[in-house]
Formats: C-alpha cells, structure tokens, sequence
C-alpha cells in the first residue's frame, strides 16, 4: 500500500467531530477514515490545559497504530490545548480546526466573533490566529456551554434552543457580522442562530478544516489511488444505548460499525 492509500485519522473528545468527517466525506469521497471519539471521557471543554493535552496524545497514540497519512484533531479544544503536543510526536502531519476557521474569518471585512465551548475560548487561541493573520483585528469571545446538549438532544429547530441563542449572542456587539462557530456541535443548531442573528456570516470551521485537507492532499500526502467510496471505522472509548442516534445525526449517514478501543 502506498502512503497515499494509508487513512486519514480523525479523532474529537466525543461525537462532534462527525461534522467534520461528514465535510471530509463530501469533499473527499473517496478517502478512507479512522474516527476516534472519546466518548468515555467527553466533554473536554470543562477540563484543564494539562488534562486535555495528555488526551490529545493519548488519542493520537490509538490512531497512529493505524499508520494515518495524517491526523485531523476535529476537537477545537483539543485543537488549542493539544495540538503542538501531538504534532511534536506524531509519525505524520497533524492539524487541528482553529488555523483554517481562523483564517476564514481572517479574510472576512470588520470586526469578527467566535463562540465555542469555555477551554477553547479561554485559551485565547482563535484571537491569536485570527490576529496573526489580521493584526488589530476586533474580536469578541464568548463561551457558549449549554448549546452542545441542545445539538446530542436533535434541538436544532426549537424555540427553547432559539431563546438560549438569543441569551448568548445578544452579548455580542450587534454591528458583529462575521462569527465562527469554533465548536463541531455548533452548526447543527445554525437554524437557530441564523435566526437570532439574521444577516451574519456563520462559519464553520470544519467546513474549513476538511478544505485544507484537500490542499495537504494535493501536495506530498496524495489522494487515495482508488475511485470506489472510501471506508469509514468509528474507534469509541466508550458506548451508550443513544450513540448510533445522535452520531447519525452529526455525520448524516448510517453508523454500519462502531468498536471500542481502551485508552
């Protein structure tokens, strides 16, 4: 098998990260993919820096015994807290959510906001890429916890998740018309933050995530040399009686097989 047939390893702290499989699969069909999901460990949004860095590594160490091409930490908590843990001992290239949506919004004119779980905006990492890119560019943070459960509950068009959007984000100046959803739950609840916010540009740094990867595979890495559909394994550290509902639900296809992998 030559390195472009190897897999892409995919892994997130719990299920969420399906919505970025579910954008590499539709730009990337004919990938084959190794998800990873710590479900036995979720959320990773209310952990420390040193706790989620070490279950970025640990993650990395189960999909490196299916020698990936590359890594895609689909977590952005895990993104800003573990990324350069792992990418300092990986056996291929790693990247995370936060560069490409960081970039994105970069690109976009005025002044930007970025919602997501509280590990990620604390870590302050989407405002340093964002800035890195755009130097004094303004940028309102905010945590937004409660709008994970209301994505694993199929809440995603219902006037109890519009009335706790509408709590969160009027804290963010009105004239903010860029903001980056920098959580993998976030945008299936976007009918309801499209309405409390109509007009604004929402963007969904998986969506961007899986683009970059295009890129990557143009390079070096290379596409998959076959044209058939590419397989997809779901790896879990733990599974409860509700996960084949709520994983079809973020990746939109049937979960055929899920095995379980100790940490």
């Amino acid at each position: 098998m030559t390195r472009a047939d190897l897999p892409i390893g995919v892994f997130d702290s719990g299920i969420g990260g399906l919505t970025v499989v579910r954008a590499l699969r539709r730009i990337l069909p004919e990938e084959s993919i190794i998800y990873l999901g710590d479900t036995a460990r979720v959320p990773y949004g209310s952990k420390s820096h040193e706790t989620i860095q070490r279950y970025a590594l640990q993650a990395g160490a189960i999909l490196a015994r299916y020698n990936p091409k590359l890594m895609v930490i689909a977590c952005n908590t895990a993104s800003a807290h573990g990324l350069a843990a792992l990418q300092a001992v990986a056996p291929c290239p790693v990247i995370g959510v936060i560069e490409p949506g960081a970039e994105a919004a970069a690109a976009m004119a005025g002044p930007v906001g970025v919602i997501g779980t509280l590990a990620t905006i604390q870590s302050g990492a989407y405002e340093d890429a964002i800035r890195r890119r755009r130097p004094g560019a303004v940028i309102h943070s905010l945590a937004c916890p409660l709008l994970v459960p209301f994505a694993e509950e199929g809440w995603m068009d219902d006037p109890i998740t519009d009335a706790v959007c509408r709590r969160y984000l009027n804290q963010i100046p009105f004239e903010v018309r860029t903001v980056v959803m920098a959580c993998t739950h976030y945008p299936l609840l976007l009918p309801s933050l499209a309405r409390t916010r109509p007009g604004t540009n929402w963007l969904d740094s998986g969506e961007y995530t899986a683009r970059t990867v295009d890129q990557m595979l143009q390079g070096s890495l290379g596409y998959r040399t076959a044209s058939a559909r590419g397989s997809l394994r779901i790896l879990l550290t733990d599974a409860s009686s509700r996960l084949q509902e709520v994983g079809e639900r973020f990746l939109c296809e049937p979960l055929e097989s899920v095995d379980l992998v100790e940490l």
